[in-house]
């Protein structure tokens, strides 16, 4: 049994053509934005991460340099 398939032309206006000619050019630039916004967040991310734990630890370290001082003294007698 032979399949006997026939092309058609398809008629396609110019403006739907010249959409349809730069839809892969359109497509590699949004790629490329959707690419450039991922990195500059996890970088922000990341940044503020840091800032925060670096936060934590100087936190940290006023909380006990007060304590101490704050506690300098209290167990000596007048």
């Amino acid at each position: 049994m032979k399949n006997n398939r026939t092309i058609q032309q398809l008629e396609v206006s110019s403006s739907l053509h010249d959409k349809l000619m730069k839809s892969p050019v359109y497509a590699q630039k949004m790629k490329t934005r959707t690419l450039t916004v991922s990195v500059i967040t996890t970088l922000l991310i990341l940044i503020n991460i840091v800032y925060y734990i670096s936060n934590q630890e100087n936190l940290a370290e006023n909380q006990i340099l007060e304590s101490q001082y704050a506690n300098f003294g209290s167990d000596l007698s007048i």
